[in-house]
C-alpha cells in the first residue's frame, strides 16, 4: 500500500511543489524581463512564501544570481583580466548585489549617500572599465549617470575648501569624478550644455591646469625611468620635482579585496576642459586680424612671405575642424582597449613594490604609430608664474592660454631581445633619471634607417639598434621575431571559510610572456603640409616599461639635414 503525501507537503501550493530548477528558471526570466535596472522584480516572488524564499534566496542560490549578472552586465572583460578564483558564481552574485545597491543610491541621489561616495565612485569607474555596452546602459539609462556626476561635482564644490571631500582637497575622489565625467561625455552632450553650465565647468577645472604640478599626471613620479624604486629613495621623493605619489586604496571587487591606484587627475581635467573650449570655438567668430592674412598657401607663396606663415585657410581649419575625439568614439573597440587602464589601476599603486600580482599589459605595441592632430594649450608665462607664487596668488582666471596646433607623424622603434636598450642616465642634480631629455643620454647620436633606428651614446660608446615597428605588416619588423601576449595563471586553492580572503589565504599571479620588446623609442616630425603654417618640429620620446607612461620632447627644425642625424 502506497503512503500518501506528508502533511507538510499537502499544505504546500502547486507552485511551491515545483522543482527548484523550474523555480530558478521562472525567477531568472522574471528578473531579466527588464534588462535595465536591478532585479527588483524578484522581491515579490521571494516574499511569496518561506518555501519559495528558501529555494531562491541569495545566500543559497549563487548560481541563479550569477546568471542574472551575466544577463544584465558585461562579463567578458573581468573573465579576460582575472583568474577563475575571482570569477566564480559566488563572485558574480556578490557583484550583482553590490552593483544593485550602488545603482539604486545613484538613481535616488539622497544626501545621506554622500557617506558612500568614495565606494560608489570606484565601483562606477571599474564598471566603465569593463563596459562592452550593457554596463553603460545600466549606468546611463537607469542610474542616470550624467545627472549623478553633475550632482557629485556640485556637492564637492559646495563644501568648504578645507573639507576633506572638497573639490580641491579630495584628490582621489575628484580624479574619479573627472574620469567618470569624461567617460560619460560625448560630442552631443557637451554641445547641448547650457553656456552658463559650460562656463562654470571651465572655471572649476582651471585651477587643476594652472596648478598642475601639484597633482598627478602619471602613476609614479616622472623623474624616474627605472622602477620599482629602491628603499633608499623613499625619503628623497618629496624633494624631487617629480609628480605626486599614487593614491592607493583597498576595494572589494567581485567579492574579493583588491588594491587599486587612483587614476591620474590632470589628464582627465585637461580632456574635460579642452572639449568645452572647442565647443566655445564653434560659436565664436574669428578675430578681425585674421582677415589681414593671406587667404591661401598659394597666395602667401606668390607674395613671397617667409615661413612659417599662417593663412586664413590654416586658421579656419584649426579653429573649426581640429577637435578632440571623445571617449565614446572608441566604443566599437570594446573593453579590450581599456585593458591598459585596468592593469595600471590594479598594479601601479606602489612605486616600491617588487611583486605586482596583477601586472599586465600597460602599452599596446604600435599605439602611437601613425598620424596625430590636436592642440597644445600654452599658458602665458608671467601670468602662470604669478598664479603659482606663494606670496602673491592672483586668481587662476587671470591665466590665459594660447592654442597651438600639433600635427605630426609618429613612429615606434623597439629594442628586441637579445639587444640591451640604451641606458637612461641619472639626473645630474637630484634623484631619478634625466626626464628633461626624455630619459635619454644628452650626447646621443640618432641615425634613421628605412626599418630601424640606431642610437649611439657618445658618452659611453654604446650603440643600439632599434627595429621600426610596421603595424600594417604581418611581421612588423624587418627581421623574424616571435611575439606573444598570452597569460599564465598560478593560483592556489581558495579557502571557502570566509567571504573575503586575506592576502595570506589568497594569492594569484598573472605573468605576461615576453613579447621580445625591451624598450620603446618614439620619433616623429611635423606634417609637411602643416610645417609652412605652424613650423617644422621633430619629436623624440620614450615609453616607461613600469606603467606605459610616454614622455615626448619637441624641438624646432630650422633646416633639414640629408643624413637625418640629430643630436639631443
Amino acid at each position: 500500500m502506497l503512503a500518501g503525501p506528508s502533511a507538510s507537503l499537502r499544505s504546500l501550493s502547486p507552485f511551491e511543489l515545483l522543482d527548484v530548477p523550474i523555480l530558478e528558471r521562472i525567477a531568472f526570466y522574471l528578473a531579466t524581463s527588464r534588462l535595465i535596472g536591478p532585479p527588483s522584480e524578484l522581491v515579490p516572488l521571494l516574499c511569496t512564501s518561506r518555501t519559495i524564499n528558501a529555494s531562491l534566496r541569495f545566500r543559497d542560490n549563487h548560481h541563479l544570481y550569477s546568471q542574472i549578472f551575466y544577463q544584465k552586465f558585461d562579463s567578458a572583460a573581468v573573465i579576460r583580466r582575472l583568474s577563475w578564483g575571482r570569477t566564480t558564481v559566488e563572485c558574480f552574485s556578490e557583484e550583482l548585489r553590490k552593483r544593485s545597491t550602488i545603482l539604486t543610491r545613484m538613481r535616488h541621489r539622497n544626501a545621506e549617500n554622500f557617506a558612500h561616495l568614495q565606494e560608489d565612485l570606484w565601483a562606477v569607474y571599474l564598471i566603465l572599465l569593463e563596459n562592452d555596452g550593457k554596463n553603460m546602459a545600466q549606468l546611463r539609462l537607469w542610474a542616470k549617470l550624467p545627472t549623478w556626476i553633475a550632482s557629485v561635482i556640485e556637492d564637492k564644490c559646495q563644501v568648504p575648501r578645507e573639507h576633506p571631500l572638497s573639490w580641491v582637497r579630495d584628490i582621489e575622489g575628484t580624479s574619479l569624478v573627472l574620469w567618470l565625467f569624461w567617460m560619460s561625455s560625448d560630442e552631443e552632450s557637451v554641445k547641448d550644455e547650457d553656456s552658463r553650465v559650460r562656463n562654470k565647468t571651465l572655471t572649476r577645472l582651471e585651477p587643476f591646469l594652472v596648478h598642475g604640478h601639484r597633482f598627478s599626471s602619471a602613476y609614479a613620479p616622472d623623474a624616474f625611468f627605472y622602477l620599482p624604486l629602491c628603499a633608499e629613495t623613499e625619503v628623497a621623493i618629496p624633494c624631487t620635482t617629480g609628480l605626486p605619489l599614487p593614491i592607493a586604496r583597498d576595494f572589494v571587487h567581485y567579492g574579493r579585496k583588491i588594491k587599486l591606484a587612483a587614476p591620474p587627475l590632470i589628464p582627465a581635467a585637461l580632456l574635460n576642459y579642452v572639449v568645452r573650449l572647442e565647443v566655445r570655438l564653434d560659436d565664436n567668430p574669428l578675430p578681425s586680424a585674421v582677415a589681414q592674412l593671406p587667404e591661401t598657401r598659394a597666395q602667401a607663396a606668390a607674395m613671397g612671405l617667409s615661413l612659417p606663415r599662417l593663412t586664413q585657410e590654416d586658421i579656419i581649419n584649426f579653429h573649426f575642424h581640429t577637435r578632440t575625439r571623445f571617449f565614446g568614439d572608441y566604443n566599437g573597440l570594446g573593453s579590450e582597449r581599456l585593458d591598459n587602464e585596468w592593469f595600471r589601476t590594479v598594479s601601479c599603486y606602489d612605486p616600491w613594490a617588487v611583486d605586482r600580482p596583477l601586472r599586465g599589459i600597460f602599452y599596446h605595441l604600435g599605439s602611437l604609430t601613425g598620424h596625430w592632430n590636436g592642440r597644445a594649450l600654452i599658458p602665458y608665462l608671467q601670468a602662470h608664474i604669478d598664479a603659482n607664487m606663494p606670496n602673491r596668488r592672483p586668481p587662476v582666471q587671470g591665466v590665459t592660454w594660447a592654442h597651438e596646433r600639433i600635427s605630426c607623424v609618429f613612429k615606434e622603434h623597439h629594442c628586441l631581445i637579445p639587444d640591451e636598450p640604451i641606458s637612461a642616465p641619472a639626473e645630474a642634480h637630484g634623484w631619478g633619471e634625466d626626464i628633461l631629455n626624455v630619459w635619454l643620454p644628452r650626447r646621443l647620436e640618432i641615425k634613421h634607417g628605412i626599418d630601424d633606428l640606431t642610437l649611439h651614446d657618445r658618452e659611453t660608446g654604446k650603440t643600439v639598434r632599434y627595429e621600426t615597428y610596421h603595424a600594417d605588416r604581418e611581421n612588423p619588423y624587418s627581421r623574424p621575431s616571435k611575439m606573444n601576449s598570452e597569460w599564465r595563471c598560478d593560483l592556489p586553492p581558495v579557502s571557502e571559510d570566509s567571504q573575503y580572503e586575506t592576502d595570506d589565504d589568497y594569492e594569484e599571479v598573472f605573468e605576461q610572456r615576453t613579447s621580445g620588446v625591451t624598450d620603446i623609442i618614439i620619433t616623429g616630425e611635423t606634417y609637411d603640409r602643416e610645417s609652412p603654417a605652424w613650423g617644422s618640429f621633430s619629436f623624440i620620446g620614450r615609453v616607461r616599461p613600469w606603467d606605459g607612461f610616454v614622455v615626448l620632447l619637441r624641438r624646432s627644425v630650422r633646416e633639414r639635414r640629408s643624413d637625418l642625424r640629430h643630436s639631443f
